[in-house]
């Protein structure tokens, strides 16, 4: 497998990792503790494989890149056909899509890879040239961050972020000093809307 296949590979991982770390917040407890696992493991996975000449534990990343798939039509199927409006309001479209969309990347890549070894089509993978490389590596973190940002933006966690440019001179840490003691430091967070 190309160095640039594989970088593109681990970014989709960790995209898919940090949408389900995201989608924890606000969801019930029998839904967040899988959820968080899974995005712990996408996003480790990821990062790892960036450090390694091969991908590590490729059927285990297939696996992993295909059951929470199965595992969203299933929700999706379950809250439309019991008409469970609390089921179907945590299964928003656009942060399960677009993890949706990496992995099946992962997934798909993976088993063409695959594929090709068992065919014996497999290349020789030579190292790409440094801009050859480095404009890969661009255009993946590009590529990835444009798809991460809606969907990050869509969860829970997302709706009730405070915007850029909204913070007042309320949220300024100020000195506070009892009875000539040592100076404490106190965060003095004004309330948020919504929360």
């Amino acid at each position: 497998m190309s160095a640039i296949t594989r970088t593109w590979i681990a970014f989709a991982a960790v995209g898919a990792g940090l949408i389900h770390v995201a989608l924890v917040i606000g969801s019930p407890l029998a839904l967040a503790i899988p959820l968080g696992l899974l995005g712990i493991v996408e996003f480790g996975w990821g990062v790892f494989a960036f450090t390694r000449e091969q991908l590590p534990t490729p059927r285990a990343a297939i696996v992993v890149a295909v059951a929470p798939l199965v595992a969203w039509g299933l929700l999706v199927g379950a809250a439309s056909s019991l008409q469970i409006p609390a089921l179907a309001s945590l299964m928003d479209v656009v942060p399960w899509g677009i993890a949706a969309i990496f992995q099946l990347f992962v997934a798909t890549s993976i088993s063409l890879q695959a594929r090709r070894i068992r065919e014996g089509r497999q290349r020789a993978s030579t190292a790409p040239g440094a801009a050859r490389y480095l404009t890969a590596l661009m255009l993946g973190a590009l590529a990835v961050s444009a798809l991460t940002t809606p969907a990050l933006a869509a969860t829970e966690a997302g709706i009730y972020a405070q915007p850029h440019g909204e913070h007042d001179g309320s949220f300024t840490p100020q000195r506070d000093s009892p009875a000539g003691d040592v100076p404490e430091v106190v965060f003095d967070v004004p309330s948020h809307t919504g929360h």
